[in-house]
């Protein structure tokens, strides 16, 4: 049985890249990492194999990326592979819009899944107005209580313990790290909808809202302070 390596990339997204799904996003991947040549590790699943590629946490259509993470495995950690060759042509087969922008290789054992390291995640938030409605919204420390729909039941959700640090840069321009994976993830269309409810946020800004995650956070990580421990 050969050795295999573990390899985590971390990627940026930006312009028509921003607008695809995240089956897309996987696909595009996929097909990038074979024209590059990428010896991956494959599932085994006689009706569906597939790469063994892990996306840290899904991105959403219409959210830029800066950061985030992508782990993939390939198959024979033994053989000669220079990963900053690999990653230029990686970047060679993908669309413009789309680059690795890091990369590390990680233990083969030890750290758990990849999903399962996510702790938070860093936004950016650009509208007119937005600012001032975030204001509004959360300086006060109270509940900002919120609705959606999961599955065929309603469910509310308390946003305020999922932000862990904002600042405002002007009335136009939010940035904040908020909580992101299995527990206490806040969605980012539903704070939307709560500065709009909320904050007086205008609709239409809201939908044209520019979003823009700067970093998936990884392992440790202190919610009181906002940063990595």
């Amino acid at each position: 049985m050969t050795d295999k390596k573990r390899i985590l990339l971390f990627y940026r997204r930006e312009g028509a890249a921003a607008w695809l799904a995240h089956l897309d996003t996987m696909r595009l991947f996929e097909r990038a990492l074979s024209r590059a040549d990428w010896p991956l590790s494959w599932t085994v699943d006689a009706f569906n194999p597939r790469p063994e590629l892990v996306f840290a946490l899904p991105v959403g259509v219409g959210i830029e990326t800066r950061r985030d993470p992508v782990g993939l495995t390939l198959a024979d950690g033994n053989q000669a592979f220079d990963l900053e060759e690999a990653v230029d042509r990686l970047n060679r087969s993908f669309p413009k819009d789309i680059r690795v922008v890091d990369y590390q290789e990680e233990p083969a054992t030890g750290k758990g899944s990849l999903m399962a390291r996510v702790k938070a995640a860093r936004y950016l938030l650009e509208a007119p107005g937005v600012g001032l409605a975030f204001d509004r919204t959360f300086s006060g420390g109270e509940p900002v209580v919120m609705t959606r729909q999961q599955k065929k039941k309603k469910v509310t959700v308390d946003l305020t313990p999922r932000l862990f640090a904002w600042q405002v840069g002007d009335s136009d321009q939010v940035t904040l790290t908020a909580g992101a994976g299995s527990t206490g993830h806040l969605r980012i269309d539903l704070l939307l909808d709560s500065l709009v409810q909320f904050g007086g946020l205008d609709p239409s800004a809201a939908r044209g809202s520019r979003v823009v995650r700067l970093e998936v956070i990884l392992d440790r990580f202190d919610p009181a302070q906002g940063i990595i421990v």
